[in-house]
């Protein structure tokens, strides 16, 4: 079965989906910079992609929420070519969405973020669901595979996610799409030590600060890019994505053949 598009059914298809049960995903993500080499939409069509493959595995059990294309990122607007909201825009967004989702009977919705800056802001709208008879989650999908196994998978960047680093620039590539805008650069952004956003040893959070560690936006390391490397984030990030929601549906399905 094909990927069931929110934006694509009508109403009473929508209705019959909820009260059978099925589940949101919403990919969520970003208009910013991405260095000179990858598409400002890059954080969406990421988050959208995995999204998409679990939409499909999991059809007629998920639909799959229109993206919203814009996060908070004002970090990024002193280089230009970034959209941004404001955090507390983003918590009220966030919140209006989760409330309509709620409105229209469905059980539950999983936020899936392509934008680290989103992370704050979405925690903070999921604070105020837990009355709610929707149960929201938020994933940012760079952490859904297996952190040992995409640390080795890297030549670079030791598996943190970076910004138009290694393995966004990998995903440009598998994806295609257009996301790669032109040719990977032929030095490094900002080392991904462990106290730089974006790397996966990173334990006390910040935002970047572009024009001090890095004017030409990028962190980490795009020119050991490969595609195999971005298959493997994306399809590791749906495989366990699918697992997630199938287990969270397993309690309502019983002996269900859907299971």
């Amino acid at each position: 079965m094909s990927v069931l598009r929110w934006h694509e059914l009508a109403a009473p298809e929508l209705r019959r989906l909820a009260s059978e049960g099925a589940i949101v995903l919403w990919p969520v993500g970003a208009t910013e910079q991405h260095g000179a080499h990858l598409a400002t939409g890059f954080d969406l069509a990421a988050a959208t992609a995995v999204c998409e493959r679990a939409a499909e595995a999991l059809a007629p059990q998920a639909v799959l929420a229109p993206g919203l294309p814009f996060g908070a990122s004002p970090h990024w607007l002193p280089l230009g070519a970034t959209l941004s909201l404001a955090p507390t825009t983003l918590v009220s967004v966030i919140g209006d969405v989760i409330a309509s989702v709620e409105r229209a009977g469905f059980p539950r919705l999983v936020v899936v973020n392509g934008h680290a800056g989103n992370v704050g802001p979405i925690a903070t709208a999921l604070g105020a669901t837990s009355e709610s008879r929707l149960v929201v989650e938020l994933v940012s999908y760079w952490t859904l595979p297996d952190p040992a196994e995409l640390a080795a998978a890297c030549d670079r960047d030791d598996g943190g996610i970076g910004h138009g680093g290694e393995i966004e620039t990998a995903i440009a590539l598998y994806l295609e799409r257009g996301l790669l805008r032109g040719p990977l650069p032929k030095e490094a952004g900002a080392p991904l030590g462990a106290d730089r956003p974006g790397s996966r040893r990173t334990v006390f959070l910040r935002v970047p600060r572009p024009l001090e560690e890095s004017p030409g936006g990028v962190y980490g390391d795009p020119r050991a890019a490969r595609r195999e490397l971005g298959e493997l984030v994306i399809s590791r990030a749906a495989e366990a994505l699918i697992e997630h929601c199938r287990a969270l549906r397993a309690p309502d399905l019983g002996d269900s053949p859907h299971g």
